[in-house]
């Protein structure tokens, strides 16, 4: 069971940098129309987006994964809130047109996000939790 949380921390993580960084790749196989239908999004569009802020909640996932790779129990905590925020929060980001790379690796990680919840909070992983403050 640990080493299938582990995994699903690791290839989470690893899928959120992936993630993160497509919209900066994308030139390189979509045309120009299709890059032009991507720039209708209205991501921003009612909280204004910034880099800082862009990478800054990537760089916050990835210490919280850090945290739950080796069952700090602050990060299931952390985890579990943030996840909530970010979908609280994505009333707020506009309209989102994403590419078919973008939908697909979002899927995934949704998937893993939620399987890693199960885990902390329903099986064994979770008393590792509270052996590690």
């Amino acid at each position: 069971m640990e080493s299938i949380f582990r995994i699903l921390v690791v290839a989470s993580a690893l899928l959120s940098i992936v993630f993160w960084s497509v919209p900066y790749v994308d030139y390189l196989w979509l045309t120009v129309d299709q890059m032009h239908v991507l720039d209708l999004g209205g991501f921003g569009a009612i909280i204004p987006t910034y880099d800082i802020t862009y990478w800054g909640s990537l760089i916050v996932w990835l210490l919280i994964s850090v945290g739950l790779f080796f069952y700090v129990s602050i990060a299931r905590t952390a985890f579990t809130v943030f996840m909530v925020i970010n979908i609280v929060l994505g009333f707020f980001y506009g309209i989102a047109i994403m590419s078919p790379l973008e939908v697909f690796i979002g899927s995934i990680i949704s998937m893993s996000d939620g399987a890693i919840i199960t885990m902390m909070y329903l099986t064994s992983i979770g008393g590792k939790f509270s052996e590690n403050i």
